[in-house]
């Protein structure tokens, strides 16, 4: 567990914050390349789904927050916790796709083709930022003996980690290595995409069954 990739005296760098640049960056290599693929301007569409992840990254933290309310305002330090906090994915999720339809027809560019690009990135933010959550102790699993089971330290109230020297089960990594896997899928059936927004519906699709499974393992609320 290493919540700070950085720390001199009071200033700290988040390994989240860090990790989270990194996947924009691969993000914004992937739109621009399918961007040209879709016959769309590449400038025009990675300013258009860069703001679509912004907003997705606001929706994360604003539903963690609505969700563990008290961890971030019952307690004198609780808005520090944002710092580094990974948010919740689906709250990215569900505020990302109808946001990018209202800009994507604000600025008159392909809605369907838009979503299309946007589930790549959906794949980077996961399958990259899910390191971050690693590092912090959170989205964490159930207790295991299996042989690759993970161990979080006792860290005091600072930061959020679930059973503190109990071995469970590594679901951060679970999600990266599923999101992976499904943005694999996703830019071999780019090659064979017959209609437009056929990537976007896959993603959800396979996210959906995925994720099912995954959370049997999950150990946090």
């Amino acid at each position: 567990m290493h919540p700070f990739l950085l720390e001199l005296g009071r200033f700290r760098v988040p390994t989240y914050g860090v990790i989270s640049l990194c996947a924009l960056f691969v993000a914004i290599f992937l739109i621009r390349r399918y961007a040209r693929i879709e016959g769309l301007d590449p400038a025009q569409t990675t300013e258009a789904i860069v703001l679509t992840i912004a907003v997705g990254f606001f929706g994360a933290r604003l539903l963690e927050v609505v969700i563990r309310w008290d961890r971030y305002f019952g307690r004198p330090d609780g808005l520090k916790l944002l710092l580094v906090s990974t948010g919740v994915f689906l709250g990215g999720l569900i505020t990302a796709i109808p946001f990018c339809i209202f800009w994507f027809r604000h600025i008159r560019l392909p809605v369907l083709q838009g979503l299309d690009i946007l589930a790549l990135t959906g794949g980077v933010a996961e399958g990259v930022g899910r390191w971050g959550c690693y590092f912090s102790g959170c989205c964490y699993g159930t207790p295991t003996d299996l042989p690759w089971a993970v161990t979080f330290p006792e860290i005091g109230r600072r930061l959020h980690a679930g059973l503190p020297g109990v071995p469970i089960h590594p679901t951060q990594i679970y999600m990266s290595l599923n999101s992976l896997a499904i943005l694999g899928v996703l830019l071999l059936l780019y090659r064979r995409k017959r209609f437009h927004g056929r990537i976007i519906s896959v993603y959800v699709l396979l996210y959906a069954i995925t994720r099912f499974f995954i959370e049997f393992v999950r150990g946090d609320a």
